[in-house]
């Protein structure tokens, strides 16, 4: 690393066709010019305005030699990024093509930070060294939060918000309520160890309020090749009589769970964990809408933007590129802010001797911030290095008409309760869920209890010859 030059690796990873078909088709994902030209506008933004301290922090593209699952590959990759390119840090390329996992591991073994994997164990970030950062809860954090909920308010008591209406002879709302878990236990044909530890944790989280699941079942991700696995996992939702299915999956597949447990006229609840998009609305308009509207649960997500140009990542984008038209900074441009904002969020922290072992200590010094309904509590530590601390009560509106996550306007809305209140672990409360009740729910808005993102400390500036926004005090 240069005296005055921090090197980041944009790494990016081919996507799965399966997976670019859906999400092209959804408009769930940005061109890769789009999504380069987001991640230069971002850089260009952060390093105005964040602390630096006289270092220029720059990034280049790596393309991965290999697949998503090639393990060797990426293990390859890890050792031309540390040894030939000596970059200080591995930045997601992509989020709709993950960077795998297996990078992450080799990268910190070798003192690269990598902000990159997605709700991962916290045993996986505990056994590599403090270097793999990301902004989701662990799935610790969220089996203990579904445990919680659910013990609490849920069990023993009958599945009110099953669809009985679609299939009387089902019977759940006067039934007590059996809980099924479906889970992802790898891609691809392989299975990764971090599914099992994620059913692992979930079951001892629900056993802790003395609740049992009646049935459960994993997948692999390979959207287009596994479709009876699919058949079969909702038949043995359905045989073992579950009425209630905890999700704890990928964004694409309840894509096709919903539609199969439509055309086995199977209609159960469906209790959203927080995990894979399953908490937004715009994946919930691609889910079986007769399913969906019986969706509810929480969420580490806050409320969003009613207007995209009011959100900080649309914003960061064009005070970084200024003169680009609205809609340049890509669908997803929020997502590439998260990743970007935690690297420099580092590297700020970090103090002006930048070491690995300084960026991971600037991290879990960062005091505990946000708690609001438009900003989720974010702290860390060794045991947990990603962000989100607490999370929402959320439900699906079917007929709810309003912008989603990328401002897209149309029916169908990710509902929080009570304004988008929070809660962290031992705060749920034991009584009803206040789910499917309009009174004091909010989905987005531009202005919400707490206040959205902050306005630019100074609006309307520039920085001729790059002047930083801390040199124009």
């Amino acid at each position: 690393m240069a005296k005055d030059r921090v090197l980041v690796i944009r790494y990016i990873t081919a996507r799965d066709p399966g997976t670019q078909a859906i999400l092209q088709g959804a408009q769930l994902a940005d061109d890769p010019a789009v999504v380069k030209r987001a991640y230069t506008a971002l850089f260009t933004y952060s390093n105005q305005h964040y602390e630096t301290y006289h270092r220029q922090v720059v990034f280049e593209d790596f393309t991965a030699s290999g697949g998503p699952t090639d393990d060797e590959a990426a293990k390859a990759d890890a050792l031309t990024i540390a040894n030939d390119k000596k970059a200080f840090a591995v930045i997601e390329g992509d989020p709709a093509a993950p960077i795998p996992k297996v990078l992450g591991q080799e990268l910190a073994q070798r003192g690269v930070i990598c902000v990159c994997t997605t709700s991962l164990s916290s045993q996986f970030y505990n056994e590599n060294p403090p270097y793999i950062f990301s902004s989701l809860p662990t799935s610790d954090e969220y089996a203990a939060h579904i445990g919680e909920y659910i013990g609490k308010r849920l069990a023993g008591k009958p599945a009110k918000w099953a669809g009985d209406e679609l299939n009387p002879a089902q019977g759940y709302k006067t039934t007590p309520r059996k809980f099924g878990l479906i889970y992802l236990e790898g891609q691809m044909g392989k299975v990764d160890p971090e599914g099992k530890r994620a059913r692992d944790l979930v079951v001892a989280a629900l056993a802790k309020y003395g609740v049992q699941l009646s049935a459960e079942a994993s997948y692999l991700y390979d959207p287009g090749r596994n479709q009876q696995d699919v058949t079969n996992v909702i038949a043995k939702m359905k045989a073992a009589g579950v009425t209630t299915i905890i999700p704890f999956v990928d964004p694409l597949y309840p894509i096709l769970f919903t539609k199969e447990a439509t055309r086995q006229l199977y209609y159960p609840e469906w209790f959203i964990s927080g995990t894979g998009l399953s908490d937004t609305t715009a994946a919930g308009r691609l889910y079986d809408q007769a399913q969906w509207r019986h969706a509810f649960g929480i969420s580490p997500l806050w409320i969003t933007w009613q207007t995209v140009a009011t959100s900080g990542g649309y914003r960061e984008f064009h005070h970084g590129m200024p003169g680009m038209k609205p809609g340049d900074e890509g669908v997803l441009i929020n997502i590439y802010a998260a990743y970007v904002g935690t690297l420099f969020l580092g590297i700020h922290m970090a103090g002006p001797k930048l070491t690995p072992d300084a960026f991971a200590q600037g991290m879990f010094n960062y005091p505990p911030t946000g708690g609001l309904p438009a900003a989720p509590l974010v702290f860390m530590n060794r045991k947990f290095p990603t962000q989100s601390k607490d999370m929402t009560e959320v439900w699906y509106d079917p007929n709810a008409r309003g912008p989603d996550e990328r401002s897209q306007d149309g029916v169908g809305l990710i509902m929080k309760v009570d304004t988008g209140r929070r809660y962290r672990l031992g705060q749920w409360p034991a009584a009803d869920p206040r789910v499917f009740d309009p009174n004091g729910a909010m989905a987005v808005s531009d202005n919400p209890p707490g206040g959205g993102d902050p306005p630019h400390e100074q609006d309307g500036h520039s920085h001729p010859a790059g002047q930083r926004c801390l040199d124009c005090q």
